[in-house]
């Protein structure tokens, strides 16, 4: 028997040869593959109105072409074929020991959702299993992928096995096709995901019924985004779980130490006339938050009452009003909605950290803006470890570093956090912030 040696990343060209025979054999039934398989991916519309860039048509031709390979049929010889069994078959293209067996492998290895981790750029890339809290995490060789992925990235991938050989020593790294996701558009995949999952829950998690229709969703929702305007996140407020509406009562100030004694009285109450005062309520986390925030106006004669939710400023109000009586007359309501303000501006990241609340402070010297960001910082995640996050399923830091997987998504997570104080240290030129001590509080090393 004759042994064929494995030349050095001979698979890399794998789908290349395959998809170039498929072209020259069988050039209109490949093209009738390939237009079926868009039309699955996205039924809406006609492909010839797709609104695509030239990067955005080639990433298109190298996903689907894969897929292809790896699960589609071909019109061939009198009759369909399925394109994997047909490119390994006798009738098939001459591939190298190293091309089969990639061929094989992207049959075999399934289209999953992966976060990103760790990423070292221009050498490989931590991956963890969205969908499956106990798999292990990945060590994937990625050369190109890896300049541009950031942690916490979310993508679609196969992830695909290089034996020891000639030149090479084994390693995993990803197929070639690739599914990124945005941030916001992580919802709705995970989301569609799930529901695959809970529909098909008689079946094993890897199952070839589940696995269709899990990849099919991967890839319609990748898709999607090139599509479909990108969906605002719910924003929530923090100590209620209610959605962020930004109120403001305006009022006319008639009695300003009539008010400033009622304010006095009441046991919840902190401030004074010239900073304006806080009604203070304790969480379940046992931390102090501000109920309602009572301000001076923009005139010596008014005076605002301003909350974070609709529900806070009904009640707010009415506490007020009833607390404040004649010394007060209302005036006007204003209200502001985060998500309305950010469709108007074209969308944007709505995470309210700590460092955003110094964004538009430039007369500020770096130095000092780093310094309060850091104290802001600590602040923030001054209970973090034993909180509950959900991109940790629900579990806190605290309980997930107790296995393997989990103490990999929780570094993914701090790395996460990292790599955005990076990017807007950058932007606002100043020194970044470390995050080391949330390291330090689990006891963990990077």
């Amino acid at each position: 028997m004759n042994v064929h040696p494995l030349r050095p990343r001979d698979h890399e060209e794998a789908a290349r040869v395959a998809i170039a025979w498929l072209t020259e054999r069988h050039r209109k039934g490949w093209r009738s593959a390939f237009e079926a398989l868009l039309d699955l991916w996205r039924p809406e519309g006609p492909r010839d109105g797709w609104q695509l860039d030239e990067d955005g048509m080639t990433m298109v031709s190298i996903n689907a072409g894969e897929w292809l390979i790896a699960r589609g049929e071909i019109h061939a010889r009198g009759g369909p074929r399925e394109i994997n069994d047909y490119l390994l078959g006798r009738d098939g293209p001459y591939l190298t020991p190293g091309q089969r067996d990639w061929i094989a492998q992207l049959r075999a290895r399934p289209l999953r959702l992966y976060r990103v981790t760790d990423v070292q750029p221009g050498a490989g890339m931590t991956l963890v299993d969205e969908l499956d809290p106990q798999a292990q995490p990945q060590m994937v060789r990625e050369i190109s992928g890896s300049r541009t992925a950031k942690p916490g990235m979310l993508m679609g991938a196969r992830i695909m096995e290089v034996a020891a050989g000639a030149g090479i020593d084994g390693h995993r790294e990803l197929s070639g096709a690739i599914y990124p996701f945005s941030k916001l558009a992580e919802a709705a995949v995970l989301a569609q995901a799930r529901q695959v999952l809970a529909g098909s829950a008689g079946l094993t998690l890897h199952s070839d019924t589940q696995r269709d229709l899990l990849e099919l969703e991967i890839a319609r929702a990748w898709l999607d985004q090139w599509f479909a305007p990108a969906p605002l996140p719910q924003i929530q407020d923090a100590s209620t779980g209610d959605p962020l509406l930004l109120v403001t009562d305006h009022y006319r100030l008639l009695d300003a130490a009539a008010l400033a004694a009622a304010l006095a009285s009441q046991p919840d109450v902190h401030g004074d006339a010239q900073q304006g005062w806080n009604r203070m309520i304790e969480s379940a986390d046992g931390a102090q938050r501000s109920l309602s925030s009572i301000n001076p106006g923009r005139s010596t004669d008014r005076v605002e009452l301003f909350h974070r939710t609709q529900r806070l400023a009904d009640e707010g109000r009415a506490w007020f009003e009833g607390m404040a009586g004649a010394a007060v007359q209302h005036l006007t309501r204003e209200i502001t909605d985060p998500a309305g303000h950010l469709a108007r501006v074209g969308g944007g990241d709505t995470g309210r950290t700590p460092q955003s609340s110094f964004a538009g402070t430039p007369d500020l010297p770096p130095e000092v803006i780093a310094q309060a960001i850091e104290q802001a910082l600590h602040r923030h995640y001054a209970n973090w470890v034993d909180e509950t996050i959900p991109a940790l399923g629900g579990r806190t830091p605290r309980q997930a570093i107790t296995t393997p997987a989990g103490l990999e998504r929780v570094k993914g997570l701090l790395r996460e956090y990292e790599e955005g104080e990076r990017q807007q240290s950058a932007a606002q030129g100043r020194p970044a912030v470390s995050y080391q001590f949330l390291w330090d509080a689990l006891g963990i090393s990077r």
